[in-house]
């Protein structure tokens, strides 16, 4: 009898413009969140102890909602959506794969799918899909598709393609009925014969190319946004959350021209500030974890001219910043207590294992590896987690 894991699914909903024709009746996005209510309380019902995320794709990529097997939580979430532009695949792919990889080094030996819905009206960079896919495949990420109308596509990376390249399954459907019936069906087990163990050394080298690849670009600001900050403080502007300003502290420039979100967490910030910020990271130049949710970012080429010159004063700057905030101490945690966290490293998101000193924040109580510490205190000399100056 086969081995029953775990799984962690993340939901692609495609809210492109297109969804809303209503040749599905009484549209296409109705039928699309019926069936993603369809699979979300059939699979809760088969194990509770699997878990989903959803993430929209259209003009704008935005995680919904984080991995939960709470059904009333994931349900209130898809009201949250907003219908924009036309979907990016291999964006929508990229996400799910990096916050699955971040669960995967969390904790090892689940099943991890992505079920995308759409109804295949999507910009395709056939480049990136083909990297994406074989990233998936070797990372045992399986990937089910299911196609609301529209003709079939069968070229090399389909969505058909796809989904038996990751030994997924792959719906096409003509009528309403169908795909939301296909929403339990979907929501079946897999079953595989190995699950990828992020803490296996020879697998976890394979993270290391991933890093441009599933790297997403920050998001402009949409026409909510904009609407929610004219009816807001500080002159309609929204403040950075790296230089705590509305202009930047690099070009001077206000956050209308230069705002950008995270598609992860949401914290805005200046594309020059961000620009700034991947200086000093360990990444690719253009290529930056987010600051506060650690989600990987790529700058487009342009932001880097913003910051010529200008390193110094932004570090100044951030130091100023520091020496305002609230003071902490990091608080040893002896190893009968280690075991006892039921919590990650606010740093780098892994469990504790044993394997490194455990420290505390006296002030928000947030756990960090001894390593993570010394490199936080390096790069902002603050906790991650609340943002106090760490004291020694």
């Amino acid at each position: 009898m086969p081995d029953i894991k775990i799984e962690d699914t993340v939901i692609l909903l495609d809210t492109s413009r297109s969804m809303l024709r209503k040749d599905f009746k009484p549209s296409r996005l109705v039928i699309e969140l019926q069936t993603v209510k369809n699979f979300i309380q059939s699979k809760l019902s088969i194990d509770m102890k699997d878990r989903i995320s959803i993430i929209s794709f259209g003009g704008v990529s935005k995680k919904l909602v984080d991995f939960t097997f709470e059904v009333d939580k994931l349900i209130k979430a898809l009201y949250k959506i907003q219908i924009s532009g036309r979907g990016n695949l291999h964006e929508g792919i990229a996400f799910a794969l990096q916050i699955l990889v971040e669960e995967m080094r969390k904790i090892g030996g689940k099943t991890s799918r992505i079920l995308i819905i759409t109804d295949n009206k999507l910009n395709i960079d056939t480049n990136r899909i083909i990297k994406l896919v074989n990233i998936a495949k070797g990372l045992g990420v399986i990937i089910d598709s299911c196609q609301l109308g529209g003709d079939e596509d069968y070229g090399d990376y389909s969505l058909k393609r796809i989904s038996q390249r990751t030994e997924g399954e792959y719906g096409h459907f003509d009528n309403s009925k169908a795909i939301i019936s296909a929403g339990k069906t979907f929501a079946s087990k897999k079953d595989v014969k190995e699950t990828y163990d992020y803490f296996s050394q020879d697998k976890k080298d394979k993270i290391a190319p991933l890093v441009s690849e599933i790297a997403l670009p920050l998001r402009r600001p949409t026409l909510l946004d904009i609407r929610l900050m004219m009816g807001g403080t500080n002159k309609g502007q929204e403040k950075c959350q790296i230089c705590h300003s509305v202009k930047s502290a690099v070009t001077g420039a206000g956050f209308f021209s230069e705002g950008r979100y995270c598609p992860s967490c949401d914290r805005a910030m200046h594309l020059s500030c961000a620009a700034m910020w991947a200086k000093r990271t360990e990444y690719k130049e253009n290529v930056f974890r987010c600051p506060f949710c650690f989600f990987l970012l790529e700058l487009p080429r342009a932001a880097l001219k913003l910051i010529k010159g200008e390193i110094k004063e932004f570090q100044e700057k951030i130091i100023i910043d520091e020496n305002e905030k609230s003071i902490t101490k990091m608080i040893l945690i002896s190893n009968e207590e280690v075991d006892k966290i039921d919590s990650s490293c606010s740093y780098c998101n892994s469990i504790f294992l044993g394997d490194f000193k455990v420290f505390q924040c006296e002030n928000c109580n947030a756990y960090y590896h001894e390593p993570c510490l010394e490199k936080m205190k390096k790069e902002i000399k603050a906790c991650r987690y609340c943002g106090a100056k760490i004291t020694s």
